[in-house]
């Protein structure tokens, strides 16, 4: 073997994993208070992922690609060192929503164009978009530190106006090529959010566990 990390165990709270592998992940094996728990052969099967009964549960190891490094599961939970954990997936998602927060501010303008000759309506509509893109800009913070809540929010207020728009736009209430248009993306959007509820109910589940005390957790070459 040429090369070793601990990767410390989510649900085990100051236990770790033990991974050896040799240059290329030709080889990898898996070791828990230093007994063999696991051992691959064959980097292909590392790219697909492969899982291995353990009496810790399932052992599940595969390589992520950006950066090229190996991931470890157990039973479900992710390490907190794997470059694919959800915490770190979820704060990717942030992204989502500063694009969410420029689309409110244009909708918000649009809205501001359409309303500003009703008398009064124009600062109900001017308040309510205020609110709704603070709204989204807190999303996009806290998300980005990786908070779950951050991303319910965001989803939560995403969907009602989207829900709202819709039933305006079918109502006859407003219409427009381009307002069919923002339509269209809002409803992409949500398609994209709904598809990463799974990172934020994994992260949730994740964060119940508090982080272990270790002290190296690197990449060491076992020799030259």
């Amino acid at each position: 073997m040429d090369f070793e990390k601990k990767y410390p165990m989510t649900q085990r709270p100051n236990e770790y994993l033990v991974v050896q592998w040799t240059r290329g992940y030709k080889q990898v094996n898996v070791y828990f208070n230093d007994e063999l728990i696991g051992s691959v052969q064959g980097a292909a099967k590392l790219l697909k992922g492969i899982s291995l009964p353990s009496d810790l549960g399932t052992l599940t190891l595969k390589l992520s690609e950006k950066p090229v490094t190996l991931d470890v599961i157990v039973d479900g939970y992710h390490s907190r060192v794997n470059v694919s954990h959800p915490v770190k997936e979820l704060k990717k998602t942030s992204t989502y929503f500063w694009i969410i927060s420029a689309f409110a501010l244009i909708a918000g303008g649009i809205d501001m164009g359409i309303f500003l000759e009703w008398s009064g309506v124009g600062t109900i509509v001017f308040s309510m978009n205020l609110i709704v893109f603070v709204l989204y800009i807190l999303s996009a913070v806290f998300v980005g530190q990786g908070k779950p809540w951050g991303f319910y929010l965001g989803f939560a207020v995403f969907s009602f106006c989207t829900l709202i728009a819709l039933l305006a736009l079918m109502g006859g209430l407003v219409g427009g090529f381009i307002l069919y248009i923002f339509m269209a993306v809002r409803i992409g959007g949500l398609v994209i959010l709904i598809m990463n509820l799974k990172t934020a109910n994994a992260a949730v589940r994740h964060l119940k566990y508090r982080d272990p005390v270790m002290e190296d957790l690197l990449d060491s070459k076992i020799r030259e």
